[in-house]
This record gives structure tokens, C-alpha cells and sequence, in this order.
């Protein structure tokens, strides 16, 4: 009776093993397959640098973090012959921004460039400007409204500056600038946020922008000037990313800012490194 019971056990035991086993081998064969597409939240320091690996093999660069450390986050993500980035996104022209895509600009072939073109006179922001130029690369300035299809099911649309704004100086508030962009995926939302402050966010909400998202790119890596309780609610994510460098002398992310969102379940580049998103049409899940 015993060896009985004991051989029923094994079965069940062996059974829950094959669904378990059955159950991660969809999951491969799915990702496989090309049905998912990730986001993945580089960590390159203190700075934001953020890929949309699209299933069709698109792939859109957003911002590029302050120095080449993006070149081989990119070289560990994308394959080896794969040197071409269908889209990079310059949110605004601030260093820790900046800095990482002119490298990206010298060695990748980059079909097409969104950005608002303010005015800024930095070294760098000249350099950008050039080799733009040199390539010949088109160039759109943001605006909201714009929709950017990335593939089947896949598009970006930028809420935020609310028109054209190329040629205009922000002098030191060029945060204020910031793209603001929301990510759709099947029933996945993301909304990315650059470096906008409680400023650019108060102006969303009385503009009626649709912020509800499923994650949240936190602004400005976590400065208390940013992620306001008014913002935070309407956005309502069940996942919030901060952008941030280890032991950055600004202090990011502020206790203020992780005070609002300690409700919400939260990943930080300094203490979590690359965070990185694999999404089917369904569900984003950490990876």
C-alpha cells in the first residue's frame, strides 16, 4: 500500500515537473519566435540611455547616457552584425543625456533622428550637430501628437513639448524641454519621461495628456523636483524605473521621490544595473 502511495507521489511530482518544464519552453519558443519585443533601462552611470528592441528587428535608441559606456551595452544586447538603430530619440541636449549617442552617431549607421532642436551652444551639442550633418541623417523635431509606428502593434506617441520648439533657448532650464513619450505594445503602456520636472508635468495633466501607465521611467533619475503626487496618480504604474549613477554627487534619487513611490514596486539602475523588460502583447515581466 505504501510502495503504492509512494509510486502515485513520483507521478505527481514527475507530472508537475513536465507542466513546469512545458511552461518555460513556451515561453522561449515564444520569445524565440519573435512575438515579444524588450525594454531595456540601461544602467550607464548617472544618466538615462533606454532600447526598444522591436520583434519585426527595429530598434529605437533613447538618449545615450554621458559617456561610451552605451557602446557596449549595446554591443552585449544587439548582435554582433548588427550596427544600424532605426531611431534614436534625443529627449534634450544635457550631457548626461547626450554625451554616449555622438559616440553612437560615429558608429552605428542611424537611419533617422527625433529630437527638439532646441537651441545650445555646448561643444558637444555642436559636435552632435555635425556629424548629423556629415551623415546627412534626417532629423524631426518633436512635437506632441506625432506617432511613430516601430512595428506591428508597436508605436510611440510624443505628448510633450506641445509644439515646435527647434531654435528656441531654454538657458538653464533645459529640462523644461524634455520629450515626453508614451510607449504602446498591445495592452503594455510606458511612459518616458526624459528629464521633465513638476513644471512639464502639471502641464500634462491640465493638457489632459493620457499619462496612465503600466511602467514609468521616473524623471530626472529620481530628483524630488520631479514625480509629483498629482503626476504620480495620474500616471498610476505598477512599475516605476529610476535612472540614476551609484553614489552620484546629486544625491539621486531623492528620499522625497522614493517616499512617493513606496507603493509602487521599484527598479534603480545604481542598485539593479541594466533593467530590462520582456513584453508579448499581454504583460511586460521583469527580466
Amino acid at each position: 500500500m505504501f510502495q503504492k502511495l509512494k509510486d502515485k507521489i513520483s507521478h505527481l511530482i514527475l507530472a508537475g515537473l513536465l507542466v513546469a518544464a512545458l511552461f518555460v519552453w513556451q515561453a522561449v519558443l515564444a520569445e524565440q519566435a519573435g512575438e515579444n519585443i524588450k525594454v531595456i533601462f540601461f544602467d550607464v552611470g548617472q544618466g538615462s540611455a533606454t532600447l526598444i528592441d522591436a520583434s519585426n528587428g527595429n530598434q529605437v535608441l533613447i538618449d545615450g547616457g554621458p559617456s561610451d559606456a552605451i557602446l557596449s551595452k549595446l554591443g552585449e544586447t544587439l548582435p554582433y552584425s548588427d550596427r544600424r538603430l532605426e531611431l534614436v530619440i534625443l529627449t534634450h541636449p544635457d550631457a548626461d543625456h547626450l554625451n554616449g549617442l555622438i559616440e553612437i552617431l560615429k558608429r552605428y549607421e542611424v537611419e533617422k533622428i527625433l529630437e527638439t532642436g532646441i537651441f545650445d551652444n555646448s561643444a558637444n551639442y555642436q559636435v552632435w550637430q555635425k556629424i548629423i550633418k556629415e551623415k546627412d541623417i534626417p532629423v524631426v523635431f518633436a512635437q506632441a501628437d506625432q506617432t511613430i509606428k516601430v512595428a506591428d502593434n508597436l508605436v510611440i506617441k510624443i505628448l510633450h513639448p506641445f509644439g515646435l520648439i527647434n531654435g528656441q533657448d531654454f538657458k538653464e532650464r533645459t529640462n523644461d524641454s524634455s520629450i515626453v513619450a508614451k510607449l504602446f505594445y498591445g495592452q503594455n503602456t510606458l511612459l518616458l519621461t526624459g528629464d521633465a520636472e513638476i513644471k512639464v508635468e502639471d502641464q500634462l495633466i491640465f493638457a489632459g495628456a493620457d499619462l496612465k501607465s503600466d511602467i514609468l521611467q521616473v524623471g530626472h533619475h529620481g530628483s524630488k523636483g520631479s514625480t509629483g503626487e498629482e503626476f504620480l496618480a495620474a500616471v498610476a504604474p505598477q512599475i516605476a524605473v529610476i535612472q540614476a549613477g551609484l553614489n552620484n554627487r546629486y544625491g539621486h534619487p531623492h528620499q522625497e521621490t522614493l517616499g512617493r513611490l513606496k507603493n509602487i514596486e521599484t527598479w534603480r539602475t545604481d542598485l539593479d544595473k541594466d533593467v530590462k523588460f520582456i513584453c508579448n502583447l499581454k504583460k511586460c515581466e521583469k527580466r
